[in-house]
């Protein structure tokens, strides 16, 4: 077995050891006292932290060896459902909204596409953003748009000039996300990523995929 075939099976093995960690720890903090659990929140957090990382590895590691991601028909409102309900643990006071609409379709593979999602509202969390919101549009391929109302991009990052100005995390959220955008194709279109900052203050980013 090759080396970085090893490491990805071991990331492989962690990730699910740390889901089984997070079980048991959701599970403690139901059989203890409420005015207990400030104690174990943020041992809830960082454990679901470190589980997305490696969620976020693994798939780095597929893109990179250029694996094969099965694509399906799946619904955008259910994935970004699944998305928030992985990152609420860890960002519990920041409000969460899906507004996309149930009938809304696409073409994806859902796992990627949800730690796409995941991946975008972590970024607008370490933002300083306090409300999120998801919409999507299908009329002409499946665009997906992440929106928040923290300090938005800087200009550095909108020129192409740097990746991230973030101090905190691994400061590849979204090239993560271009990749997970570009594993998508369809002939020669090829999905893609577009940042800009709102008007109203805030930061918009829309996953495109063909």
């Amino acid at each position: 077995m090759k080396f970085e075939h090893m490491v990805a099976a071991v990331i492989h093995d962690l990730k699910n050891q740390l889901q089984s960690l997070l079980d048991y720890e959701q599970e403690a903090i139901s059989q203890i006292p409420a005015r207990y659990h400030h104690h174990l929140q943020p041992i809830l957090q960082r454990t679901n932290r470190l589980k997305n990382d490696t969620m976020q590895m693994v798939s780095l590691f597929r893109l990179e060896q250029q694996q094969n991601f099965p694509m399906d028909d799946a619904w955008p409102r259910d994935t970004a459902s699944d998305a928030i309900e992985a990152i609420q643990l860890q960002y519990p006071t920041i409000k969460l909204v899906n507004e996309i609409a149930d009938e809304c379709q696409g073409f994806y593979n859902e796992n990627l596409i949800q730690l796409a999602l995941v991946t975008l509202i972590t970024n607008s969390a370490q933002a300083g953003a306090n409300r999120i919101q998801l919409t999507a549009d299908d009329s002409n391929g499946l665009h997906i748009t992440v929106q928040d109302n923290g300090h938005g991009f800087d200009e550095s990052i909108l020129s192409g000039e740097k990746d991230t100005t973030k101090t905190e995390g691994s400061g590849l959220g979204l090239f993560f996300v271009k990749l997970i955008a570009e594993a998508h194709r369809n002939g020669e279109d090829i999905g893609k990523v577009t940042i800009a900052n709102r008007s109203q203050g805030g930061a918009s980013v829309t996953l495109s995929l063909p």
